[in-house]
């Protein structure tokens, strides 16, 4: 598979050139994490400049599209693993179980499979809007907001989805470390044109942020396929062949437990947000500020765990597990050195971190003191939730999904959705007590995968 750079030899991998390989995958992909969320904040912005109205039905239909196919595109993960593995393999004399052209194909096939129904589920979101008591402006429009955006669906999977998972995966990371800002760059652009009618361009207003977030997905989908194209390696490997099933199946074996678990950790961040809203207004606002900041500085450790799958699915190919087990270890270092860092910050400054978000009218005292309350707890929270992201990233990388998603899923239903309600409405804790449920759902399945990822690293 050729990559532009040379991989560590087993002779020279001590954990500082395990940590450099970590942040040479790792950086990429942070930053293509920031770029996404850097889209969601344009979007918002410009649809602000709308008025209240298009902001709300722009943000709802904005988050049930992408919340539902990135949980579809968490399907992918497999291919990355399968990847890496591969070349692992081949770098180092031995041979792997599935060649990188056979892999790739099978990945198109799976994301196209997986888009018919992603598909359907989106066809019905003005009915799910209507289930859920939304006012029927926000059906209307928000029913039409999305059925422009169903046109970029399949990029967003086939080419984007699939070129996300596998650049890393191939060596080619920094493919990445330029094409994503671009398309934070280009969103924001198309979006401003065709809300407002720049450039002669008909101002199409809320429908244009659709428009433009439809084009940006094409234009930024065929110039990673066309770039990919261009490098003799990556043609190589995207040749397409015919699919196997027994490739197509070690995909879902990898793939479907990846997804469950996304539903899983979004549907308890969604039904969180959801009972905040239930405390009233002062609860829902302060839970908005410390999630929005323990996401932002989540993207850190979102990436590090990436870069473990990577990296530990390299060694494994490779057929040596002591490296695997270095590098998992080098990317929970990195990680705890991150998450404590800003643990401490958020533990000790959380009014100056609350007063960013308050720039306009000063909020009650009561609302300013549950926000820096929620803060010090998000500062424990993203240690445990930084610790368990990683874990997760390496027992992928071992080929191991099925058990991390039962565990997930356990511990996120029983311990954070229902004993964060327990506490906040039970235990009159409040907020705070859906945030203690957050934090010990995450600690749970923190200890649990790590106890697991030992397990598995040991065995080999």
């Amino acid at each position: 598979m050729n990559p532009p750079h040379i991989s560590l030899s087993p002779s020279r991998t001590s954990f500082s050139a395990h940590a450099k390989s970590l942040f040479r995958v790792g950086l990429p992909l942070a930053l293509s994490q920031v770029s996404e969320m850097a889209m969601g904040v344009t979007d918002t912005i410009l649809l602000g400049s709308l008025g209240v109205e298009a902001l709300a039905v722009g943000g709802i239909a904005n988050n049930f599209f992408f919340t539902t196919m990135v949980t579809f595109q968490a399907i992918l993960g497999g291919v990355g693993v399968l990847l890496s593995h591969a070349r692992g393999a081949e770098e180092h004399g031995r041979v792997a179980s599935y060649d990188g052209p056979r892999v790739m194909s099978a990945g198109f096939a799976l994301s196209v499979l997986v888009f018919i129904p992603c598909l359907i589920l989106l066809l019905f979101s003005g009915q799910l809007f209507a289930l859920l008591g939304e006012p029927a402006e926000v059906v209307q429009h928000g029913n039409a907001f999305i059925h422009i955006l169903l046109y970029s669906l399949l990029p967003d999977l086939a080419l984007i989805g699939v070129c996300r998972v596998a650049l890393p995966s191939l060596g080619y990371e920094a493919m990445l470390l330029w094409v994503m800002p671009l398309m934070a760059v280009l969103n924001g652009i198309t979006n401003a044109t065709l809300i407002h009618g720049w450039f002669g361009f008909p101002a199409y207003g809320l429908f244009g942020s659709a428009r433009a977030t439809t084009l940006t997905g094409w234009v930024i989908g065929l110039a990673l396929i066309g770039l990919c194209l261009c490098r003799a390696p990556l043609r190589k490997v995207m040749k397409l062949v015919r699919v196997r099933w027994v490739v197509l199946k070690e995909l879902l074996r990898l793939g479907g437990p990846m997804m469950a678990s996304a539903a899983s950790e979004i549907l308890l961040f969604q039904i969180t947000t959801l009972r905040a809203g239930q405390l009233g207004t002062q609860s829902l606002a302060a839970h908005q500020v410390a999630l929005n900041t323990a996401s932002l500085l989540f993207m850190v450790c979102l990436a590090v765990g990436q870069a473990a799958n990577v990296r530990v699915a390299y060694w494994r190919g490779a057929g040596h597990m002591d490296q695997a087990r270095r590098a998992a270890l080098s990317a929970l270092g990195i990680v705890l050195v991150w998450t404590f860092a800003t643990g401490l910050l958020l533990f000790f400054l959380p009014d100056v971190i609350a007063k960013l978000y308050y720039t306009g009218a000063p909020p009650d005292e009561a609302t300013f003191q549950t926000t820096m309350l929620l803060l010090r707890i998000a500062g424990i929270f993203q240690i445990v939730d930084g610790l368990q992201t990683v874990c997760n990233g390496a027992l992928r990388g071992c080929g191991d999904a099925m058990v991390p998603m039962v565990i997930g899923i356990m511990s996120y239903g029983v311990v954070g959705i229902g004993g964060g309600g327990l506490l906040a409405f039970q235990g009159h804790f409040g907020v705070e007590g859906l945030w203690i449920g957050l934090a010990s759902g995450l600690g749970v399945t923190a200890v649990a995968l790590g106890y697991r990822l030992y397990r598995v690293l040991q065995r080999g």
